[in-house]
């Protein structure tokens, strides 16, 4: 059979050789160009290199440029505008390093893969290299990394106090001054993948305020500051009522730079010095209404309120900082009966220098006056005038001093060594005795008088000592009398109106005169056991304060 007869027989044959031939020309047209072109989806650190060849890929990195998106903030409206600059690859370096693993990968990829694809990011070492001074030189160039033109961060803050609210976080303000460190490591992430923008904004990019709303310190001081102007304490002073609560505290907090708060003790301190030259009467003259009818002032003395600051501060810090509501009584060294201008209340012994009389008051009535014998004011012993209170009560004592030593039967002392007491050596009482004939300082009671006095007073009852002008009384007699001494006072200097007196200290006794002639006393009734007196404290100082301030 011919050649031309078999082809017409077989008329297919024609087709398919030259579609085999197209197909094969095609495969080695595609073979040809895969070993040079990377397949579909093969990236390369990042970098999308699909259908490029190594020459591509370089001639795109030679004309490679960054547009860096940047912010812009009104430093008064802080209003927010954006605007752009250009990096561009020639200017920092940019090159591609070694070039051989890019040759390897694509001998890797063969045939097939060019067809199928090859979804894979390879990492390889090199690719692309920049030099980083270069690039911290173009950051540096930004305008946003310029500190005069631009506008500074602003840190989350606490604002201040407000009555009803308290504290509140005032939130951050971002600015608009680039971090050149951050900028540098967000363009280099965006070059090595040969992006063609960055948005700065959103890769935080910017200097960041030091305190954000977020920040821990923050809701920790403004818990805390809330916590001390939540503080409530109710003070009663009588019918004055004092209340410390936020108000005043958040005047006493200081927040530091740290945000750290911290309340000012010296402040606390200057609030309780304030209520003690307020309310204490301690040491103060008063205005008496005497058993006569009539007013007299009485100086000094060591009766009334006295506040312990000290123990007032600490406990009244210690409440701030827990945030306490309650009422309180502050802490005293010493109480009186009442609040007000007649802190001794209408219970009280009150002890006439002048007229040398002693009278008792209960419940605002006179239940009992006598004559008395004060201190001998020509020897400088002179019964101090002034408040006191009672300082204990005591039966069949013995009172000691340097030069005698004297049972009594009724002792009640008032002003350290002064008090009360029977004088059963004596026979008259009142009139002008004491200027010459007086005691060492006590107030000698005839022992009746003295028996129902002790019964009527207690530990704590004031006594009020003064002077009258004109006031004289005539002498009385007692039965019984046994000539002695008393104990030595403790002579207080007269004060001024306007300063509170401190207690003076104890002067020396001077030589008790000897008598002319000394009365017989009359047998002394056995005493059981002689109990002696147990020393009083000497009244303390009222102390000066300070303040510390920071």
């Amino acid at each position: 059979m011919k050649v031309k007869d078999y082809f017409k027989e077989h008329k297919w044959i024609i087709p398919v050789a030259i579609a085999a031939g197209v197909l094969i020309i095609t495969a080695i047209v595609i073979a040809v160009y895969s070993s040079g072109h990377f397949a579909k989806g093969t990236k390369v650190n990042g970098i999308d290199v699909s259908g490029m060849s190594v020459k591509q890929l370089q001639k795109r990195i030679g004309e490679y440029s960054i547009n860096v998106k940047e912010r812009k903030i009104d430093e008064k409206s802080r209003d927010e505008s954006f605007f752009e600059e250009t990096i561009k690859g020639s200017d920092i370096g940019l090159a591609v390093g070694d070039a051989q693993p890019l040759y390897d990968i694509l001998k890797g990829q063969g045939f097939i893969k060019f067809f199928v694809g090859d979804k894979k990011d390879y990492e390889i070492s090199h690719t692309l290299s920049y030099d980083k001074d270069l690039l911290a030189k173009e950051v540096s160039a930004l305008k946003g990394a310029s500190a005069t033109d631009g506008t500074e961060a602003v840190s989350a803050s606490i604002a201040e106090y407000t009555e009803g609210k308290g504290y509140e976080i005032v939130s951050e303000q971002q600015g608009d001054i680039l971090d050149e460190q951050a900028t540098c490591e967000v363009i280099e992430k965006a070059v090595a993948s040969l992006k063609e923008s960055v948005d700065l904004s959103k890769e935080k990019a910017y200097k960041k305020p030091e305190f954000t709303s977020e920040s821990d310190v923050l809701k920790d001081a403004v818990e805390t500051l809330n916590r001390y102007v939540g503080t409530k304490i109710t003070y009663q002073f009588g019918d004055d009522t004092v209340v410390l609560d936020g108000t005043r505290i958040n005047k006493w907090i200081k927040i530091k730079k740290d945000n750290t708060v911290k309340l000012r003790r010296n402040k606390v301190e200057k609030f309780v010095q304030e209520l003690h030259r307020k309310y204490d009467t301690v040491f103060t003259n008063r205005k008496f209404k005497t058993a006569y009818g009539d007013t007299v002032t009485v100086y000094g003395g060591d009766y009334g309120w006295w506040m312990n600051t000290v123990k007032e501060t600490d406990k009244l810090v210690k409440l701030i900082q827990k945030g306490a509501v309650k009422e309180r009584t502050p802490e005293y060294r010493q109480t009186a009966v009442s609040y007000g201008d007649k802190d001794y209340g209408d219970t009280y012994a009150e002890v006439d220098l002048s007229g040398q009389h002693v009278f008792v008051v209960k419940n605002g009535k006179v239940v009992l006056d006598t004559a008395c014998v004060t201190g001998n004011e020509s020897q400088g012993h002179a019964t101090p005038a002034g408040t006191y209170g009672i300082t204990y009560k005591q039966r069949n004592a013995t009172l000691r001093g340097e030069n005698y030593e004297t049972p009594v039967s009724y002792w009640m002392p008032f002003n350290g060594g002064i008090g009360f007491h029977d004088a059963y050596w004596r026979s008259r009482f009142g009139g002008t005795l004491y200027r010459t004939g007086g005691s060492h300082g006590c107030v000698n009671l005839p022992p009746s008088s003295a028996k129902k006095i002790y019964s009527l007073v207690e530990q704590g009852t004031p006594v009020i000592c003064y002077h009258r002008s004109g006031s004289s009384s005539k002498t009385t007699t007692d039965s019984s009398s046994k000539p002695s001494v008393t104990k030595k006072p403790t002579v207080t200097k007269k004060p001024t109106a306007t300063k509170k007196p401190k207690l003076a200290k104890k002067p020396k006794a001077k030589k008790k005169p000897k008598a002319t002639k000394k009365p017989k006393a009359k047998k002394k009734p056995k005493l059981a056991k002689k109990p002696t007196t147990t020393k009083q404290p000497e009244t303390t100082k009222k102390p000066e304060t300070s303040e510390d301030e920071e």
